[in-house]
Order: structure tokens, then C-alpha cells, then sequence
């Protein structure tokens, strides 16, 4: 799973949660991008998410494989 992905499934599932007011991407330039999360008590919290390929793993230049398992 690419990052893009995983941002938007961690938004997702942190903001469920009733402490939780926002989660929002913020780009702190060359420092990469972040998902802020902002607590109802006021609390900030930035979440950064980095991932790589394997060895001869994902090309980023080409679309990304998603691939499913059904659970037997």
C-alpha cells in the first residue's frame, strides 16, 4: 500500500475515534508530510508515514498493483 493510501486509511480510522476532533495532511516542505491530528482536549499530534519496496519490489513510476485476499 502506498503512502497516499495509507494517509487516507489513517485519517479515516483515527477520526472515528471521539477524542479526535481532525486529522489533516500538512506538508512541512522538505521535511515530507505529515497526518495531524488534533485531539478534543487539545492535544497535537503529527504522524508521519514512510514506507519502501522490497528488493525488485513496486515501480512508483507505473500505477499501483492492488492486490486482495479473501479470508477462507
Amino acid at each position: 500500500m502506498r503512502n497516499e493510501r495509507v494517509r487516507e486509511l489513517v485519517a479515516e480510522l483515527v477520526g472515528r475515534h471521539p477524542g479526535v476532533e481532525s486529522v489533516k495532511t500538512v506538508d512541512l516542505g522538505n521535511k515530507g508530510r505529515v497526518q495531524r491530528v488534533t485531539c478534543t482536549d487539545g492535544v497535537v499530534i503529527d504522524l508521519m508515514i514512510t514506507n519502501t519496496s522490497p528488493p525488485g519490489g513496486d515501480n512508483h513510476n507505473e500505477e499501483e498493483k492492488i492486490v486482495t485476499k479473501q479470508r477462507g
